[in-house]
């Protein structure tokens, strides 16, 4: 085969599995990518690939026993090139090309059943030297796998896995097993059909053990779900029975304030009076039963009661139910509005000014979280001011939020009424 012509197809077929790569990457883990910029990385990446699988083929003359180290050096360069590019995590770079190229596995599988069928005897030389078979495959390849991803609806579970890193170490494995049996049935001998037995073999090991991690996932958030639940319950089963019992002592407190005012102690009605209010406020803000959801309740009402023991003032408002958040672990959420929440009582703390007040807004489209409280002298937004060796809260905060794209957090200060606002926007994604 011609060197130009090689180079071209190789290119030519490189640029169309990077975009596949970043359409998987768009779909299976929100990553904002604009059109234009796909398809310009998609050209610069796929003409380096060309590169180096024309230099690899065809002019340094590698031995047969090695072309299959061609794929592992490749896949290693472009999740490199993915992560540092897009900006993404490790484990989503390798899980997007990994797959791709498990696809793209499966398309070569069925290459050379297809050519045995037509009486032709494939082999990596057979392929380097027939410009007209080596397109052919490619498009058999490539057809094959735009339609496992268009057919593919178990990769869709992957963005809802919390721990991917298994799963991306079996593909890892998988890749270099499938690359391995290329290079020694070509390099040694061709036999179609323990070719694509290997093969298969190599793929039912994987998808199984993904089904198995799915399923271990969904027993685990189960379980969650579950110790949530048991924990919301018995919060409120606490409070209803608060209320059960002021709804019994209710007729006692009429009786006891009847007699009073029958005997004209005044005075003593009204600071028997007093005791009975103070009781109902300390039965809590019944606004934070509309929070369904059992890790923002259990954090919400921890942070409620630590303030009231401490003579903090907490006005919480919620609109519309909050249960079910998409798109965000719960766990991180939580762990963001306790760091908001405890930076809010620590400065009431500080300067005196007893009052916080949190409002969640639940809509069709988004959740907004607001947290205000009171400062007594204008904050530096950009840093914390508690010191060299302490406001590390919000660095982990920030750094929580900027891992989800759907998560829009903003603090502001209102020099009128002396307030700082903390607020989350949390976009529900269709």
């Amino acid at each position: 085969m011609y060197i130009l012509e090689q180079l071209l197809i190789n290119t030519v077929f490189a640029i169309i599995t990077t975009y596949l790569t970043c359409e998987f990457l768009k779909v299976n883990f929100n990553v904002t990518i604009k059109r234009n910029i796909i398809i310009i990385f998609s050209i610069s990446v796929g003409v380096l690939n060309g590169l180096i699988s024309t230099l690899w083929m065809s002019v340094l003359n590698i031995p047969l026993s090695l072309q299959f180290m061609k794929s592992i050096i490749l896949t290693i360069i472009n999740i490199v090139i993915i992560k540092f590019f897009f900006k993404i995590e490790w484990i989503k770079s390798i899980l997007a090309f990994c797959i791709i190229i498990i696809f793209m596995g499966i398309g070569n599988a069925t290459v050379a059943p297809i050519f045995y069928m037509f009486g032709i005897e494939v082999s990596q030389e057979l392929i380097n030297n027939n410009p007209d078979l080596f397109l052919i495959m490619n498009i058999i390849i490539y057809i094959v796998t735009f339609i496992l991803i268009k057919l593919s609806t178990y990769t869709k579970m992957l963005s809802n896995i919390r721990n991917l890193k298994p799963i991306g170490f079996l593909l890892i494995i998988t890749v270099i097993v499938m690359a391995s049996y290329f290079g020694v049935y070509y390099a040694i001998h061709y036999d179609p059909v323990s070719l694509v037995v290997s093969l298969i073999s190599s793929l039912i090991y994987f998808i199984s053990t993904v089904w198995y991690i799915s399923i271990y996932h969904r027993y685990e958030m189960q379980k969650e779900e579950q110790h949530q639940q048991m924990f919301y319950n018995e919060s409120l089963a606490n409070t209803l029975e608060d209320l059960r019992r002021l709804k019994h002592d209710h007729t006692n407190h009429l009786t006891v304030l009847y007699a009073m005012y029958q005997m004209k102690k005044y005075e003593a009605a009204e600071l028997y009076l007093k005791e009975i209010l103070e009781l109902n406020e300390n039965l809590g803000n019944t606004a934070i039963y509309n929070i369904k959801n059992a890790g923002l309740f259990g954090i919400i009402s921890a942070k409620m009661n630590y303030a009231d023991s401490q003579g903090i003032a907490f006005n919480l408002k919620v609109i519309d139910v909050v249960d079910s958040i998409p798109d965000i672990r719960i766990s991180e959420l939580c762990e963001v509005i306790g760091i908001y929440l405890d930076n809010a009582i620590e400065e009431v703390l500080n300067n005196g000014k007893m009052k916080i007040e949190m409002q969640m807004e639940n809509t069709e489209k988004s959740l907004i979280i607001t947290i205000n409280n009171e400062c007594t002298e204008i904050p530096i937004l950009e840093k914390s001011k508690k010191g060299a060796d302490r406001g590390n809260g919000l660095i982990i905060a920030n750094k929580i939020l900027s891992s989800y794209k759907n998560i829009f957090n903003t603090t502001s200060f209102n020099k009128d009424s002396m307030t700082f606002s903390q607020v989350i926007s949390i976009a529900k994604e269709a």
